[in-house]
């Protein structure tokens, strides 16, 4: 059965019918049809996947560029978060890297007139061993300074949240000028790859496939109907709850939590179904014209609804049977 059925049946339902139809595009001979209805499931949209920004220093927030509902780019800058400690620590290594690499070059002058007075033979040779010695040792401090120097550089540059994926903003827990600790949650994400999360009731487990197509309609944007296909159904429940992703044709943009009626099909059933250009309705009474041996009367009907369904058509509950000719009225 095609979703266009499915569709066109949202809340009543969807049938494979079967019209007999003559020469005279004017009249057709109506047969019965089978009818699978559907009933509208409660569902919940969330996000396909859920992203966190959290801080690794303790310090202030002295930045804060996002807002809910905001759509960040992965890299992108979220919050600064600023550790007072660290620009002091900064300042005094790069004070002492400076010295220490002033004193290593005057070593190394040294050094290089002691060798040439060594080979001279007016220089001893054990304290010019003992001065590469130093030299030796004082380069191995300027290179752990500089190390040091480098992770407490890096230290700071975790100061800069950055967004971890394409991504819509759905919730922001801190204010600019918030003191923060390592771990706290900064921003919340709902990522934007096209990708919707249904959480049905457990019952419905089993009308649940990978690969199938059902219908959406969203109650809080006016009964607009769209199509997804599942694409992955989790193995384990949630709440009481099965919970898959699907994919929206031409994407959903729905709020994260938002509900969600999911058609589920709940048994078949055997009608006749008319094009409602076929109905004509007078003082409140619905007919259709009947062919009553070599002429067509018109002859009262009881429909199912007072209006056509999205295919237009009606479904007739009493006054036809199957095998019998009906006419267009003028």
């Amino acid at each position: 059965m095609g979703i266009t059925s499915l569709i066109a049946a949202f809340g009543m339902s969807a049938a494979s019918m079967v019209f007999a139809v003559e020469a005279s595009a004017q009249v057709m001979t109506v047969e019965e049809s089978v009818i699978v209805d559907f009933r509208p499931v409660v569902a919940r949209v969330e996000a396909g996947d859920t992203a966190t920004a959290r801080s690794r220093l303790q310090g202030i927030i002295t930045r804060l560029l996002v807002d809910e509902g905001d759509v960040v780019k992965a890299g992108d800058l979220v919050a600064l978060v600023t550790d007072a400690t660290l620009d002091p620590q900064l300042a005094a290594l790069d004070s002492r890297i400076a010295g220490m690499g002033s004193q290593i070059k005057q070593n190394q002058d040294d050094i290089a007139r002691a060798e040439a007075l060594e080979k001279q033979g007016f220089y001893p040779k054990a304290r010019l061993e003992s001065e590469r010695t130093t030299l030796d040792v004082m380069q191995r401090s300027l290179t752990s300074a500089e190390a040091e120097r480098r992770a407490l550089a890096a230290r700071k540059a975790e100061g800069r949240i950055l967004a971890p994926a394409d991504a819509k903003v759905t919730s922001v827990k801190v204010v600019a000028g918030s003191v923060i600790s390592p771990g706290e949650v900064i921003a919340s994400f709902a990522t934007l790859d096209g990708v919707v999360r249904l959480s049905l009731p457990e019952r419905h487990a089993s009308e649940m496939a990978e690969g199938e197509t059902v219908a959406l309609r969203l109650p809080a944007r006016g009964g607009e109907v769209r199509t997804a296909t599942i694409m992955k159904v989790y193995p384990e429940l949630r709440d009481g709850a099965v919970v898959a992703d699907a994919v929206v044709q031409g994407g959903l943009e729905a709020l994260v939590g938002e509900r969600v009626d999911v058609l589920a099909p709940v048994g078949e059933r055997r009608a006749m179904l008319v094009p409602a250009e076929f109905v004509s309705t007078r003082y409140g009474v619905d007919f259709i014209r009947v062919k009553v041996g070599d002429r067509f009367v018109d002859a009262p009907v009881a429909l199912s609804a007072p209006l056509p369904n999205d295919a237009g058509q009606y479904e007739v509950l009493s006054g036809l049977k199957s095998g019998d000719q009906i006419e267009k009225p003028e």
